[in-house]
């Protein structure tokens, strides 16, 4: 019944392979490439179907042209003569009008039906081959075939367990009973001959899965298990599940396997047959062979990968994580707090921070304003006593001098009027003239000192010679004055606070620093006004200066920064004073 059924399942298939594929044919266009995948087993075994699909994915991305992909699964469990021969025909027919343009097989009987039935099928289609290595000798492949070999080492998974479990004495391999796993246990058998003084080695392809789950379920603490290949068992019948998963839920003790794609399904782990990189890299090749291109090696052999382990594994069967070879990858292991929880933890902790930067800023700014405002005031309080200041100076020369002297010029007056006829007349009138002269000159010079007319009247040029010939009647100084270019009409604003800074720092430098030479510069530079004041006077200690209320420098800092310019004042104590400040030329010309 059992043979029956499967015939009928076989013939089913490759009615439907033979309808389906006959059907895309028809709506391929000239540029679409097609790739025959012989499975060695149904789509069923996880662990060659997974293969197939990494190699699809891979060449797909690597090349960039239209590609059909036919797969037709041997199924090697029922390898008799009739149905390769059917398969065959089917491949025939499928080929008969367009060949196809690469053939994948993956694992050694698949490799046998292609060489057996390639000259009736496509005798010039390349092939591209993944196999054990041991198995396929360079000389069963032909001119442009690619194989790309697997190392398969029983021998290293032993030493693998027993480094992690070093009282294991019982090791249990799961085989299952089709050809291809018999041979393989055949090889495990020779390899592992060097262990039978050491281990007891059992193998299990003659056990039913009622059988095997008993076995598997009942093993002591000094057992292991090596997952091989579990297609069907004794009876010929395949698990419901993968072989991987009925094994893990029947197994008391840990697992071991041979192939990547079996970490995170059960196994331990340790150092594995890289089946994802093999399979690219296969897949690599035949993108070079579609492309019309030269394959670099056509026969390359891949190691076992570096040791990698399953976290959950290891630590469900309480397997030290210090037993493991150094340069160990673990994989599975759960995220720490940190890593769950890295990005709330630095986003929480830069909100601190910025907070407590926002807070010490704040404190800051507060305590810099309320020096500013300090300061503000102390200004306020001496610009008003300047002022007060100046207004009673005023007063002073207005009452002590210019009163006095009216008072005078009347009494003169009066004096002449009583004695229009007198000797001395004439002396008298001259001594009046010269006194209302001197009189007009005071009252010329104050209102001068209240605001200096002549820099609307005749430009700051000419009224920058008029001051620096007043100031030096009263100075021994040498005072030399450098103006430049500077055109008659500019701002007034601008002039204004240029004469009145130059104004500023020659008054000091007469009067404070007692200097002996004064030079002055002024000179127009583009839209500004450029100015220097120097002298070889006494100067002064800048920071002392800052730390204090000068009123004179603050006069000239607040008017050019009234007028968006900049001013630098450098000092030292004998070295004399340099002022610069450069003045926009904005506002209402003059």
């Amino acid at each position: 019944m059992n043979k029956l059924f499967f015939e009928l399942r076989v013939l089913a298939i490759a009615s439907i392979l033979l309808v389906a594929p006959a059907t895309n044919l028809l709506a391929l266009t000239v540029d679409t490439r097609q790739v025959l995948i012989l499975n060695t087993f149904d789509g069923g075994q996880e662990l060659f179907s997974r293969t197939t699909e990494y190699f699809r994915g891979a060449l797909q991305t690597r090349f960039s042209e239209p590609i059909a992909f036919y797969s037709l699964n041997l199924d090697a469990r029922w390898a008799e003569p009739r149905r390769e021969e059917l398969a065959a025909q089917l491949l025939r027919d499928h080929y008969a009008d367009r060949p196809p343009d690469l053939v994948f097989t993956v694992g050694f009987p698949s490799i046998r039906f292609w060489n057996k039935y390639r000259d009736s099928i496509s005798a010039q289609a390349p092939l591209i081959t993944l196999v054990q290595d041991g198995v396929v000798s360079p000389e069963l492949l032909r001119s442009g075939d690619i194989a790309r070999i697997t190392r398969l080492s029983f021998s290293a998974v032993v030493d693998n367990l027993l480094l992690l479990r070093p009282g294991t004495s019982h090791v249990v391999m799961v085989f299952g009973s089709t050809p291809l796993e018999r041979a393989a246990t055949a090889q495990a058998k020779q390899e592992l001959e060097a262990y039978s003084q050491q281990l007891s080695i059992e193998f299990t392809n003659d056990l039913t899965q009622s059988e095997l789950q008993t076995k598997l379920g009942g093993l002591s603490e000094e057992s292991a298990v090596y997952y091989g290949l579990f297609v069907t068992d004794a009876d010929g019948v395949n698990p419901r599940d993968s072989g991987l998963s009925f094994t893990r839920l029947a197994s008391a003790v840990p697992i071991f396997g041979t192939f990547d794609l079996q970490l995170g399904e059960g196994i331990v782990g340790g150092r594995l047959v890289q089946l994802q990189q093999i399979s690219v890299d296969a897949a690599e090749a035949g993108a070079t062979i579609l492309r019309g291109e030269a394959v670099g090696e056509t026969w390359k052999l891949f190691e076992l990968g570096t040791p990698v382990y399953d976290w959950r594994e290891l630590n469900r069967w309480g397997i030290d994580i210090d037993r493991l070879p150094e340069g160990s990858e673990v994989r599975y292991r759960p995220p720490s707090l940190w890593d769950q929880y890295s990005a709330w933890i630095i986003l929480a902790i830069a909100t601190v921070v910025t907070q407590g930067l926002l807070i010490v800023t704040l404190l800051t700014q507060r305590r810099l304003r309320h020096a500013a405002e300090m300061a503000q005031k102390k200004l306020s309080g001496k610009l008003i006593n300047a002022y007060e200041d100046e207004r009673r100076s005023i007063a002073r020369e207005l009452h002590d001098d210019l009163s006095h002297r009216l008072a005078r010029l009347a009494i003169d007056a009066g004096l002449i009027g009583r004695n229009p006829d007198s000797d001395a007349l004439d002396q008298e009138l001259k001594n009046l003239r010269q006194e209302l002269a001197s009189t007009s000159e005071a009252v010329h010079d104050i209102s001068y000192r209240l605001h200096p007319s002549l820099v609307e009247d005749l430009g700051i040029s000419t009224a920058l010679r008029t001051e620096c010939e007043r100031v030096q009647k009263y100075t021994d100084a040498s005072i030399k004055v450098q103006i430049g270019a500077i055109p008659e009409r500019i701002p007034k604003d601008a002039a204004l606070c240029a004469y009145r800074v130059i104004q500023e720092a020659l008054n000091n430098a007469v009067r404070h620093a007692e200097a002996d030479n004064i030079e002055i510069l002024l000179d127009k530079e583009g839209q500004t006004l450029k100015l220097e004041v120097l002298d070889d006077g006494r100067g002064f200690i800048e920071a002392q200066v800052k730390s204090k209320v000068s009123l004179g420098l603050s006069s000239m800092r607040e008017r050019v920064s009234m007028m968006d310019g900049t001013i630098g004042i450098r000092s030292a104590p004998g070295a004399g004073t340099t002022v610069g400040a450069v003045v926009p030329l904005t506002g209402e010309n003059t």
